[in-house]
C-alpha cells in the first residue's frame, strides 16, 4: 500500500507586520493641527469665491440681457404689476398640468402695438 506524502502550499499572498515609529506616524496633535489650518484655508477660500459670485452678480446678469443699458430696462419690467401677474398666471397653469388637474390655459401676452414708421 502506497501512502501519499501530504503537499503543503505557500500562501499567494505574504503579510509582513511592524510596529511603526513616532516617525511613520504623525503625532496626534501635530496631525490634528495640519488638519484643522487645512480645514480652515479651504473655507477661507470658500467664503472669498462665494462673495466674488455675489460682487459680481449685477455684472453677470447685465451681461446676459445686453449690458447695463439693457438690465435698467429689464429690472424695470420684473417690477411691473403686469409682468408679475403674468408670471404667477404661467406658475399656477404649470403647477396645474403636474398635478394633473385641467389643461393648462395660456393666457395671451399682451404686448405694445407697434408702430410703423413710412
Amino acid at each position: 500500500m502506497a501512502t501519499r506524502k501530504k503537499v503543503t502550499k505557500t500562501p499567494a499572498v505574504r503579510v509582513e507586520t511592524r510596529k511603526l515609529s513616532k516617525q511613520d506616524t504623525c503625532g496626534i496633535s501635530s496631525c490634528h493641527k495640519f488638519t484643522g489650518l487645512i480645514v480652515l484655508i479651504l473655507l477661507l477660500l470658500n467664503t472669498l469665491l462665494i462673495a466674488f459670485v455675489l460682487v459680481r452678480q449685477g455684472k453677470i446678469e447685465a451681461d446676459r440681457v445686453g449690458w447695463a443699458e439693457n438690465y435698467k430696462m429689464v429690472k424695470q419690467i420684473y417690477k411691473t404689476d403686469m409682468f408679475k401677474q403674468q408670471q404667477t398666471q404661467q406658475i399656477q397653469d404649470a403647477l396645474n398640468m403636474y398635478e394633473g388637474g385641467v389643461q393648462a390655459q395660456t393666457t395671451p401676452t399682451i404686448m405694445p402695438e407697434e408702430t410703423v414708421v413710412e
